[in-house]
Formats: C-alpha cells, sequence, structure tokens
C-alpha cells in the first residue's frame, strides 16, 4: 500500500502476524518493582507501598498501579518496525504517540509473573496539518499472568513521519513561549540523590469511598505535578525501560526535553486512585495526545464523573478526564471507568 509519496508496503505485511518479542525489562512482579514505580509517578498510596495497610483493603495485600505494565511490555517496538518510507525510500523513523485504551481486568500483585504480546493491527496513511504525510499504526497488546489469565489489555496508535522535514517546518509545541536567546532548554539539572541523603516520599492513606458515594456531574480533585524537569522521565525510564534520558534541549522536531505521553497513563491512575480510594479498581483508561508537555512547566490532571451504573453486581463509575498546561492549554483528554464496591456488597 502506498500513497501521497509514502510506501508502507514492507509494514503492512507485518499486520496481525505473531512478531518475535524482544526481551522485556521485568518478568517478576515484586514488592520492590511496584514500589520503585510508585515513587517514580509520583503517588505515594499505602496501597502500593504498605503491606500492614494494603492487607486491610478488598485486596488483602499490595497491588500494583495503573501503568506499571509498561515495566513488563511497551508498544513502541512494534511502531518503530521497519518498512515504512517516505517518497525518497528513505525510512521514516519519527514516531511519536497518538492515543492508547488500557483495559484492565484482574489487579497485578507481587508474586505475579506477566507476560506481555503483541501485534500490529494495522497501519493507516494519512495527511496532517503538523505532520505532513504520516502513518498512523495501530498497535496491540495483551498481560497475561502466570495461570494464563488475561490482566490487561492496551490498543494505541503512533504516528510515523518524516523527522527531518517535521523538524524544518517547525510546527510542533506551538503553544509555548519561545525561549530567551541562547536558551537551550527549560530543564533544571539537580545532583544525584544517593540513598540515605533525601527523605522518600510520605505515604498517603486514603479512605474507602463506596459506589453509593459517588454522585453524577462530580469533580475529581484535581492532580498537579511539576514543573516537569528531565528527572522525572529519567526515573520513569529508569523502572520501565531500565535506561536512563538525555533528551535535553530540542529533541528533532520537538523544541525541548518533553514527557512521553505514555506517562499519561500513570498521572491519570494516581489522581484516579487518589480520589476513589485503595478498594477501588481503574477498569479503563484512555487517553488521546493533543499537545506536548515540555520540561519546566507543571501539567495538571482532571476528572469528571459523566455517569454511574450497576453491570452483574458491578458499581462502575464513568469519567471524562485531562490534562492541561499551566498556560492553560489542554494537553491530553480521554476517559476512564472505575468500579467502586458497594455498601450493599460489601455487607454481604
Amino acid at each position: 500500500m502506498s500513497g501521497a509519496g509514502v510506501d508502507v508496503s514492507g509494514y503492512v505485511a507485518l499486520v496481525g502476524r505473531d512478531l518475535p518479542q524482544p526481551e522485556q525489562f521485568n518478568y517478576e512482579v515484586t514488592r520492590d518493582t511496584i514500589r520503585h514505580f510508585a515513587y517514580c509517578i509520583p503517588d505515594p498510596n499505602a496501597l502500593y507501598l504498605d503491606g500492614e495497610f494494603a492487607a486491610k483493603t478488598r485486596w488483602r495485600g499490595i497491588i500494583a498501579p495503573p501503568g506499571y505494565l509498561y515495566a513488563h511490555g511497551s508498544p513502541a517496538w512494534l511502531g518503530k518496525m521497519p518498512g515504512i518510507k517516505n517518497a525518497n525510500g528513505e525510512e521514516m523513523t519519527g514516531s511519536d504517540n497518538a492515543t492508547e485504551a488500557w483495559e484492565f481486568f484482574r489487579p497485578v500483585r507481587p508474586g505475579d509473573t506477566v507476560l506481555s504480546h503483541g501485534k500490529i493491527a494495522g497501519a493507516e496513511l494519512k495527511k496532517s496539518r503538523k505532520l505532513g504525510d504520516a502513518v498512523l499504526v495501530n498497535e496491540g497488546m495483551g498481560f497475561t499472568n502466570q495461570k494464563g489469565e488475561l490482566v490487561a489489555r492496551l490498543n494505541s496508535y503512533t504516528f510515523r513521519f518524516d523527522a527531518k522535514r517535521v523538524t524544518e517546518a517547525g510546527t510542533m509545541a506551538q503553544n509555548y513561549p519561545p525561549m530567551a536567546p541562547g536558551q537551550f532548554t527549560r530543564n533544571v539539572a539537580t545532583g544525584p540523590a544517593l540513598p540515605g541523603t533525601f527523605p522518600t516520599p510520605a505515604r498517603r492513606y486514603d479512605a474507602p469511598r463506596y459506589f453509593e458515594d459517588v454522585a453524577e456531574g462530580e469533580e475529581v480533585p484535581a492532580w498537579e505535578h511539576g514543573p516537569l524537569m528531565a528527572f522525572d522521565m529519567g526515573r520513569f525510564n529508569a523502572v520501565t525501560l531500565g535506561t536512563g534520558f538525555d533528551r535535553i534541549g530540542r529533541v528533532e522536531h520537538v523544541p525541548d526535553a518533553f514527557a512521553p505521553g505514555v506517562l499519561r497513563i500513570p498521572w491519570f491512575g494516581a489522581m484516579l486512585t487518589g480520589w476513589a480510594g485503595p478498594n477501588a479498581f481503574v477498569t479503563k483508561i484512555s487517553q488521546r495526545n493533543e499537545d506536548w508537555v515540555l520540561v519546566g512547566f507543571k501539567v495538571i490532571c482532571t476528572g469528571r464523573v459523566t455517569r454511574k451504573s450497576v453491570v452483574e453486581g458491578r458499581g462502575l463509575v464513568d469519567l471524562e478526564i485531562a490534562c492541561h498546561s499551566e498556560l492553560g492549554f489542554r494537553t491530553n483528554s480521554g476517559t476512564a471507568q472505575v468500579e467502586f464496591e458497594t455498601r450493599e456488597k460489601q455487607r454481604a
């Protein structure tokens, strides 16, 4: 398949095929992998960090936060498979996350072994104002535990494009003010924080909430983080990929270091679980990247309840969610669903 000067025939040949999986960063779920992930978001929820507290919840022990499964697999390798070429026959190496939709079916907890598997679900030619001729790649991933049970599923989309052309066009992150003449980045470097030289975050002990306590139209308390710095991406990379972060200053088509789109899932998860309490379970998070989250600026996540329903005895709450830059524009929009315990079921 080709069009608009783009050839994706080599890539389309991979659609629907079982592809060799790269080595996962983690296979075993441990208290430490969960703790490290919670600290990196950051979300010091006692449900992830305090075994005694977690034992008194519905889960009878520590469970992993939403987004933790990035430490067991990422669709990024699927989006970067070769076979997408520009009009000159050159591989199009530019790659940006567009959307993600997670479904969570059961908790992941210490002692589990989680395997990921993925497929390219589709590739569609697109004409974008910012990217020019591009290809929208659909990636699908599943995550199973040691019992063969499906614990989560991810459906994501990634844009592939000609990075050199987009860099020359300078069409990215135009909602941000330009840096001062001679300024390379807004990142503020900090010295290494060695163990024992800094306090760990105070744990947050949330009170349980019930389905009956939630009202349609209710606003979720805003979750704020930042100003974002390269340190934030570095520790996220460390716990999910085992690598650091060296994207300081301009990164090809983006004028400064930025948070990867996948970070929005744990950010939204932190907001939702802090509001819903330790006995609730986030069943869905989907989000669309609308603008960059650059270093040097704060991000604010918000949510609003749109619907309540009881399905087969489960109290389900649907929400609209969004992230905004402190500058006032929206960077992400999406939806979520949270399962709450009902008082009736709890009494039973």
